[in-house]
């Protein structure tokens, strides 16, 4: 018997396979609700607030047969406010079918956002419909990858339009076509009941009965899926251009009288200084500040106005509202020099690969010596010999061998302005020393005073690499500067255009290295002075083989190792109780166990004076040791212990609470007895048992200072301080300069706007890079601070200024204008991104802009005479609501909005009509 077949399984289709279409419309879907696009956001727009505001922007990529989909996006990131109160939103709610989108299309508040556009500004679709959320699909990729054919269109259309209504979506959702940079959209956007469609198409050549209100008019009615019993709004903006004003603000490069030779139509400028600061300044002849003049017609009723190929009533003498728009393409000379100079913090290259080894020179550039002499000779009656027979050291031998793109006149020149007292024939700027005096502001930036030089350097450095030879050049002087620094060190002269003292960790690295060389400098000055009274003390000429030995007892000594297992003191300690090296008494103090004896403040070793980086190499060491470590506590214990072999020696039967009395008086306090009487005693950290201080008082010995080893050789730190500049390679002199640099560029710009009367136009933006430069110098990142940020606000700064210049002009300053008056409208352009309102007829009654008029009176006569050949554009939005009071579902007809741009020959329209879908 044949075996029975069931054939129910054969010649089988799967057909619950998911298509293409179903995948990418599930993925769509699951994108779309983690977006949230059924929330309904019913806070209301605030008056151009879509083109001030910050935006919102994702992007996912989506597969559709085999072609990536890319899904933007948008949300406006609206200010946080209260919403409405419920009597406000009572009207709106009575219709449930409205959306925000609805709200959005008939909103007249952001209709026209600025006629000045960047490529950063806000998307297209936001400034032609208003709208504050919205999704666009496009192919992914960019270039040539876009939608060409119908069929492409709709079928993505169709898709979003499915997947809308699954979600609930309230957010328009629009499929770009055709090329991206033509801006063409289809789009959809569903509620209860309605469906809005958007359509952009442009034409090159405008009909005729499209150019004007009239007609269309006549085409937006014929758009209407159904009567509307009311009349439609309109909104009118006309747009002018002013011809484009330059000023010529020529190059200027110090030392090196260079203008630029370029002729260009406009006003030559000169910017004016006070101060000399070794930075460029001027701008590219480019430049130039471009106007607009902007006519608005806020809302009308589409009867009340006329305009027509025969007769418009939108003329500049009817608006009810006009702005001047500026827009300003500015170069500096100043920015893109700082700029360039961010170059620099990326060569590694050293020193010496630019200029040689042995580019440091012979010392003083005095001849080659025998080095036996060196040694020999006695090193204070040698120096002495040499500081006896000149007035300032030999200058020869600074500028030459340096290879580089500048010759020797030209880098001595440089050196002359760095150096002024070591050049006196040629010194034309001396530093000031009132700038000194003046208190630096260590809260600000982490810089130099004010023309010192540091600050001179640094300026010059930059220069050099723009304008004088690159890094070449900056090698160059670089070079110069260190050998000019070893002959200063060398004569025993300290360094100018240097605040005095110590260290100051409030300032820049590079300005501490050079006051610890002028420290140095002074003390080995002291020294030297010290030990010349010394051997002028010594009458008898026999007793020139104990100078030695006496000079030594003025000196410090410079061995390094102890000489007992106990003390680090000298061979010849003062074991005796006849006291030595006493600087005055303590009040009317008196030894504890020596009640008669007054207690002497002895004299002590200076403090050891660190720069930044040293001081953050001993806190590693002794991070790396412990707090355990007896090499740890011998770092810290130094000065301690010098000062206590002083309070010995000052004081022989002193003890160790003498000493605290003097030295740390908070540890010597006053306790109350169980009988009630008060008693003095040391403190709990000082009874310590295995205190450090106790330690150390044991082991110190009576040694006065002239006696101990000293502290501080101000002869290698000087020669490390040199060690360190001349070792450096090009990005780390940068990272040395670049904060000076800037900092002195900003000081440029304050004189230079100080001159020119208008500092306090710009002072909050000053204020505002003072404070970036601030945070920027304190970083404690060791990689050079990134200042991209700093110099885009830099450059912004300065196209300002240039834009106040042309703005002068342009309201005819002196002659037709004040400088108040200037001020006061320029100080809105800057509030408002580059506008000013110079008619605006409701507030024109109470003379709020009484200033604003008598601009507007001088750019009237300007657009009388050929005011038709320099309109640009004209730009009508139509809109016409549904009756929203309406409460029965399907009564409510929707919005109805189209836009059309009219530039000259071309015409955009850009329409979103509702139809409702009750009964679709």
């Amino acid at each position: 018997m044949a075996e029975e077949i069931d054939d129910n399984d054969f010649y089988r289709e799967n057909f619950s396979a998911d298509t293409d279409w179903e995948v990418f419309n599930a993925q769509l879907g699951d994108l779309l609700r983690k977006w949230e696009v059924d929330v309904d956001i019913g806070v209301p727009l605030q008056p151009e607030e879509l083109f001030h505001c910050k935006w919102q922007i994702e992007t996912k990529t989506l597969d559709m047969l085999h072609n990536g989909i890319a899904v933007d996006y948008y949300e406006a990131q609206l200010a946080e406010r209260e919403p409405p109160a419920e009597g406000q939103t009572a009207a709106a709610e009575r219709c449930l079918q409205r959306t925000n989108c609805h709200h959005d299309l008939m909103s007249n508040w952001n209709s026209f956002g600025p006629p000045i556009r960047k490529s950063s500004e806000l998307h297209t679709l936001a400034r032609i419909y208003g709208l504050r959320r919205f999704v666009v699909l496009h192919p992914a990729g960019g270039g040539n990858n876009y939608m060409r054919s119908p069929s492409e269109f709709n079928f993505i259309l169709s898709a979003a339009a499915v997947v809308a209504a699954e979600v609930s979506s309230v957010v328009p959702i629009f499929v770009q076509i055709h090329d991206p940079k033509w801006n063409f959209y289809m789009g959809v956007s569903l509620a209860p009941a309605l469906r809005t469609n958007f359509r952009l198409i442009g034409l090159e050549q405008t009909p005729e009965d499209c150019r004007y209100l009239t007609g269309l008019l006549t085409l937006f009615h014929d758009k209407l899926p159904a009567l509307y019993p009311r009349d439609a709004k309109i909104s009118v903006r006309t747009t002018y251009s002013l011809d484009a004003v330059r000023i010529r603000m020529p190059l200027y490069v110090p030392f090196n009288c260079y203008t630029e030779d370029i002729a260009i139509d406009g006003d030559v400028e000169r910017l004016d200084v006070q101060n000399f600061y070794a930075l460029p300044h001027g701008y590219a002849p480019e430049s130039s500040t471009e106007s607009y003049l902007v006519y608005t017609w806020p809302e009308l009723s589409e009867n009340v106005a006329f305009d027509s190929e025969m007769r418009t009533d939108f003329v500049p003498a009817k608006a009810p509202l006009g702005k001047i728009y500026l827009s300003v393409e500015a170069f500096s000379y100043l920015t893109l020099c700082l700029s360039d100079y961010q170059a620099v913090g990326k060569v590694s290259r050293s020193l010496e690969s630019f200029v040689g080894r042995n580019f440091s020179g012979i010392s003083s550039g005095a001849e080659h010596t025998n080095p036996l002499d060196k040694l020999t000779e006695h090193k204070l009656t040698g120096r002495r010999a040499e500081r006896s027979n000149y007035e300032l050291p030999s200058q020869a031998g600074l500028t030459k061998s340096l290879p580089g793109p500048m010759n020797e006149s030209e880098l001595t020149e440089l050196l002359a302005y760095l150096f002024p007292d070591m050049h006196p024939q040629m010194a034309l700027y001396p530093y000031s020393k009132q700038s000194f005096k003046d208190k630096f502001d260590p809260m600000r930036i982490k810089s130099a005073v004010t023309d010192s030089l540091v600050s001179r350097l640094s300026c010059l450095l930059a220069t050099c690499h723009a304008h004088l030879g690159g890094v070449e050049s900056m090698a160059q002087v670089w070079a110069a500067f260190t050998r000019q620094l070893r002959v200063l060190w060398d004569n025993s002269l300290t360094v100018p255009g240097t605040a005095p003292g110590f260290p100051d960790t409030r300032t820049c690295l590079l300005h501490q290295k050079l006051q610890m060389l002028n420290v140095c400098v002074e003390r080995r000055v002291h020294r030297e002075a010290l030990g010349k009274r010394k051997q002028q003390q010594q009458p008898e000429p026999e007793a020139q083989q104990q100078l030695s030995e006496d000079e030594d007892e003025g000196e410090f000594y410079d061995c390094d190792e102890p000489t007992s297992a106990t003390s680090g003191s000298p061979t010849r300690a003062v074991l005796s109780l006849k006291p030595e090296g006493r600087l005055k008494r303590l009040g009317e103090q008196r030894l504890l166990d020596e009640p008669e004896e007054f207690l002497y403040i002895p004299q002590t070793q200076e403090p050891v004076p660190k720069t930044e980086d040293q001081l953050h190499d001993d806190a590693e060491v002794m991070l790396q040791l412990g707090p355990g470590s007896g090499l740890s506590t011998q770092m810290m214990c130094t000065s301690l212990l010098s000062d206590m072999e002083a309070f010995k020696a000052a004081n022989p039967r002193g003890k160790m609470e003498d000493f605290i009395r003097w030295y740390s008086p908070k540890d010597w306090e006053e306790v109350e007895n169980a009988n009630g009487s008060t008693t003095q005693q040391l403190s709990v950290r000082m009874t310590t048992e295995g205190n450090t201080w106790q330690k150390v008082w044991q082991q110190a010995q009576p040694v006065p200072v002239a006696r101990q080893r000293r502290l501080f050789d101000d002869t290698n730190e000087a020669l490390k301080v040199l060690h360190y500049l001349e070792t450096r390679n090009m990005s780390e002199i940068y990272a040395l300069t670049v904060i000076p640099a800037l900092h002195t560029a900003l000081l440029k710009l304050i004189d230079i706007y100080s001159n020119a009367h208008v500092e306090d136009v710009f002072s909050s933006h000053i204020e505002q890079l003072l404070n970036d430069l601030c945070r920027l110098s304190r970083s404690h990142s060791n990689e050079p601070p990134n200042l991209e940020a700093f110099l885009s606000n830099l450059a912004e700064l300065e196209r300002r200024f240039y834009q106040f210049k042309c703005f002068e002009r342009l309201a005819g300053y002196p002659k037709r204008s004040n400088l108040a008056q200037i001020k006061q409208q320029f100080d809105e352009i800057l509030k408002n991104e580059n506008s000013c309102t110079i008619v605006n007829k409701k507030l024109a009654a109470t003379s709020d802009l009484a200033s604003a008029g008598s601009l507007y009176d001088i750019l009237s006569p300007k657009l009388e005479q050929d005011i038709s050949n320099r309109l640009i554009s004209k730009d009508y939005v139509i809109r016409l609501d549904g009756d929203t009071k309406a409460t029965e579902k399907g009564l409510y007809m929707g919005p109805q909005f189209m836009r059309a741009i009219v530039t000259g020959d071309k015409l955009r329209l850009c329409g979103a009509f509702t139809e409702s879908t009750t009964f679709v």
